[in-house]
């Protein structure tokens, strides 16, 4: 047998089979068509009617759009669950089992009992289908993403070169996870409450925050400070003379302490990604959202998103370094009695008098702070 010629032969057939199979496959085809549909919005555009009055160049930006996340592997829905091969390969050694047992019995003619194991394999057969198909995501079970999230893989190094340049185009890459910069404080601010180190967490605070705090503090407190503000006024000038060496300051920061381990105990920072637009309210201010991204190494929203379980932090610019200035407002809380830390669930601003009213507020529990998380609309 001449195998040369042979070889000949089948390269001399297959590589023009080889050579139409790849013109024809999926990735070519999406290529064409996507260059097709470019050169078509251009067409599109030149035509008035079309481009002003209709929605016809929006949809073919969005089909465009579709088909480079499918060339580049993007998963835009809500992804499939792995398969289980641990039980794929049970199945699949019991039913090729059970039908070769069912053969064997049935070789010479049929027997009633070569119904059980045929029955198993039968049974295998639609296990195998059940576990290979059907895998897709229900909307509820894609984790921490919000509606309409894109999930950013990182879990091989292929996806975290092509996640860093995705978010770098964005514009979602800067300093501000760097040592000492907006988001790096933040997180180091909320693992330090989280742990009860109080005072360490202090020195990443500004001082308008430990002000109002001690105000918040007292102010739920006033049957033993008060009950009256000037009385609350004198005690907490005695307490910023000499804060550490105050009576009270202990029972402060042990209340403090208790209350934000309380509210933060159970949240997982290092399962938390930082909202990647910076937002600036201020010269000296800016916002710094954290949401959860669960396994994920980050997300991309295309349009302004509710973020489930954010947290929303301001950080102030002053004395040459980054400080946390709110832990649940988007604005510096205003020192009073009680203070204002601009959240609307806070408990103890729901218990104040209407205004005009004449009534006095009810006291309340010294261990109410306001609520640690809560949902921001953002374009993250």
């Amino acid at each position: 047998m001449d195998w040369e010629a042979i070889a000949k032969a089948g390269l001399t057939v297959g590589a023009p089979v080889a050579a139409i199979v790849g013109l024809g496959s999926r990735k070519r085809r999406l290529r064409g068509e996507i260059r097709e549909n470019l050169a078509l919005v251009e067409e599109i555009e030149k035509s008035e009617p079309l481009r002003e009055f209709s929605l016809v160049s929006g949809w073919l930006h969005g089909r465009i759009a579709l088909d480079v996340a499918k060339l580049t592997g993007q998963e835009l829905d809500t992804g499939k669950k792995p398969i289980p091969w641990g039980g794929v390969v049970f199945a699949a050694v019991l039913g090729l089992v059970s039908a070769a047992w069912t053969y064997w019995l049935v070789r010479d003619g049929f027997v009633w009992y070569s119904v059980i194991p045929g029955t198993v394999a039968a049974l295998m057969a639609l296990s195998l289908m059940g576990q290979v198909t059907g895998r897709e995501k229900a909307p509820h079970e894609q984790g921490p993403l919000p509606p309409g999230a894109v999930a950013a893989s990182t879990e091989w190094a292929s996806e975290r070169v092509a996640t860093s340049l995705a978010l770098a185009a964005a514009g979602g890459i800067d300093n501000r996870l760097q040592p000492g910069m907006q988001a790096d404080v933040v997180l180091r601010f909320a693992k330090l409450l989280q742990l009860g180190a109080y005072e360490a967490a202090l020195d990443l605070a500004d001082d308008n925050w430990l002000l109002c705090r001690l105000q918040s503090w007292l102010w739920n407190n006033r049957e033993h400070y008060g009950p009256g503000i000037p009385e609350l006024e004198s005690h907490l000038d005695e307490m910023a003379a000499d804060l550490s060496g105050h009576a009270t300051w202990s029972d402060f920061v042990n209340s403090e302490a208790h209350q934000f381990g309380r509210a933060w105990g159970d949240v997982d920072f290092d399962s938390y990604g930082v909202a990647g637009n910076r937002r600036r309210v201020a010269a000296d201010l800016d916002v710094v959202i954290l949401a959860p991204v669960g396994p994920t190494g980050g997300y991309f929203v295309m349009s302004a998103t509710a973020l489930p379980d954010a947290m929303i932090f301001l950080v102030r610019y002053a004395d040459e370094r980054w400080r946390v200035s709110n832990h649940v407002g988007i604005s510096p809380p205003s020192p009073g009695w009680p203070p204002t830390w601009w959240s609307t669930d806070d408990p103890v601003i729901a218990t104040l008098p209407d205004p005009g009213s004449g009534q006095s507020g009810d006291a309340v529990v010294a261990d109410s702070p306001p609520p640690a998380t809560t949902s921001e609309s953002t374009d993250d």
